[in-house]
């Protein structure tokens, strides 16, 4: 299980890169708009730099407000619904996810036609990102994550202005936490502990990681905050 109370861990400084999500947004968390620059593992990045204590940490829960971004969508569990290019991007991001190596990923990142959101400041190349703000160094506590999102259940996100709608994991990440059931919570606990699902029912949703792929296939985003 991954609890994501991570401060004590290492302190880190982008918890504003995590804190300005909003799902009534949804439109902008598509992807980024660069086109797809993928370096090869090793080369620098001029004017990046990523220090040891630069680690993921997500912000307390503010006081409860009315947050009407979560959209309560359906909860979906069969896979064998998913559209076949949905299905193909799950499975190419679990077989990446599971060999431990984020540079697995960087196969789906250069076949794309856009970057697929990581943070919500400006991010050099995602991989490297992933893996210099995940707590262990390498990313694999990141890949662990994903694993577990889209382990669970997910939730089909309506897009506007003919975009392709989004397929969510987990679907959990659509909703306001308030009124689960005794096998809603099971799949919530598989993520998050007690006390962080206390916290964000306090600050009114989902605020952890999620993944985001387009009915088209395409990976638009692994992201945490809100």
């Amino acid at each position: 299980m991954s609890f994501f109370k991570l401060k004590s861990v290492r302190p880190i400084a982008l918890i504003a890169a995590f804190s300005v999500f909003a799902l009534s947004c949804s439109a902008t968390l598509a992807y980024s708009t660069s086109p797809v620059v993928a370096p090869e593992s090793g080369d620098a990045v001029e004017g990046e730099q990523f220090g040891a204590e630069e680690r993921i940490v997500l912000p307390d829960a503010p006081e409860r407000e009315d947050r009407q971004g979560y959209l309560n969508l359906d909860i979906h569990r069969d896979l064998a619904n998913l559209p076949a290019a949905v299905a193909t991007t799950r499975e190419e991001l679990m077989a990446a996810a599971k060999s431990g190596d984020t540079e697995m990923l960087r196969a789906i990142l250069k076949r794309q036609t856009n970057v697929p959101v990581v943070s919500f400041g400006d991010v050099a190349d995602p991989i490297d990102f992933l893996r210099e703000s995940s707590n262990d160094g390498e990313g694999r506590e990141l890949l662990a994550i994903m694993i577990e999102l889209m382990e669970a259940p997910y939730s089909i996100m309506p897009m506007e202005n003919g975009e392709p709608e989004i397929y969510v994991w987990p679907a959990y990440a659509t909703n306001n936490l308030e009124n689960l059931s005794p096998s809603e919570l099971i799949d919530v606990y598989k993520i998050v502990s007690h006390q962080d699902l206390e916290e964000m029912q306090l600050f009114g949703g989902w605020y952890f990681f999620r993944v985001g792929i387009d009915a088209n296939g395409e990976w638009r985003y692994f992201v945490a905050g809100d």
